[in-house]
């Protein structure tokens, strides 16, 4: 089926399920994935229809989800209704305003601080009490850093496998998943930034929510503070992730060091980055969707930073401080 044709789908499918005529529906945007979503008038006040194809979108995940949240307290958007089948679904309009829009050098702290409250919320909710979240465990942190592999090292500069001797990877590959299955281990939203984030009357929602698993307690606190679309000076950084690990419960606060705890939220957040390297090269490649190309350079530097303040990390940051010369200058 078309877009057109979805789109014709989904007004009837409001028609039917509201009991008013075909709406007019107002594109307000499409994302990373293949969702589409729609503004339109319903009873007297706005709501948001959303194109989600069920071949290729986790709507039951979203709409359980959604529901499990809400019922912990935690802000996200009301789910009117759904048809899981389709790949239809209606909730509400919580406007136009996503935090990376309304981020000043004034409001940063403030904003920040009132996420990083947001991820305190999520993380004391039980895991149990959430829909069989996926465990983020070895093997699922090694399928995503296959994705960095694949798509930037394979599609993106086209070099041959024995790439992987010269970066040490598998010994890359090791550090890493150790440092984040040490963590303690909690509800972990996995995509915890600027654009999943709305202000809605002053209140921070989470959106973008159905990929969510059962993981280190570091990880969306990297993705909030090192952030592949904005970016802020290392100190503020710094600041915050250890106002971050000053407020943990008191066992795990006096357990785990202060370097400990960077080196975790260090290299947690590397294999978040090299992942998104590899994810913005999959969508310009496969999707079509090159606009993502613009947060490679940002989403590099956070890997190459790291990997330089490790020794244990040297052969690997060599390797890609060699083969990305002159590749940030290349995108801009």
């Amino acid at each position: 089926m078309s877009k057109l044709q979805r789109q014709v789908a989904l007004q009837q499918w409001l028609s039917k399920t509201f009991n008013i005529a075909p709406p007019d529906l107002q594109m307000v945007s499409g994302d990373a994935s293949f969702r589409r979503y729609f503004r339109f008038q319903l009873s007297g006040r706005s709501a948001i229809a959303v194109d989600a194809p069920p071949s290729t979108e986790k709507n039951h995940q979203f709409v359980a989800l959604a529901e499990a949240l809400t019922k912990q307290g935690l802000a996200v958007p009301t789910v009117y209704a759904a048809d899981l089948n389709d790949g239809f679904l209606c909730i509400q309009d919580l406007g136009s305003s996503l935090l990376e829009q309304q981020l000043t050098q004034s409001n940063a702290t403030q904003l920040y601080r009132q996420a990083l409250q947001l991820i305190v919320q999520l993380q004391q909710t039980p895991v149990q009490s959430l829909p069989e979240l996926e465990r983020f465990d070895a093997a699922f942190i090694q399928r995503e850093l296959d994705i960095f592999a694949d798509w930037f090292v394979g599609q993106e500069l086209a070099l041959p496998d024995t790439w992987q001797q010269q970066a040490d990877w598998s010994s890359l590959c090791r550090e890493l998943s150790e440092a984040i299955m040490q963590q303690p281990y909690v509800a972990m939203h996995r995509d915890f930034h600027c654009r999943n984030l709305m202000l809605e009357q002053q209140r921070l929602v989470m959106i973008d929510f159905q990929d969510m698993v059962e993981g280190p307690i570091c990880y969306d606190l990297v993705s909030l503070l090192r952030d592949c679309y904005v970016s802020w000076p290392e100190s503020l950084v710094q600041d915050l992730s250890l106002e971050y690990f000053q407020q943990l419960p008191a066992p795990l606060a006096q357990s785990v060091s202060e370097e400990q705890w960077q080196r975790w939220f260090d290299l947690t957040g590397l294999q978040r980055h090299l992942k998104a390297i590899g994810i913005f090269c999959r969508l310009d490649h496969r999707d079509g969707k090159a606009a993502y190309r613009a947060a490679i350079p940002q989403t590099l530097s956070y890997a190459l930073k790291v990997s330089a303040a490790y020794p244990e990390l040297k052969t690997f940051h060599q390797w890609l401080a060699s083969v990305t010369k002159g590749f940030s200058d290349e995108l801009h």
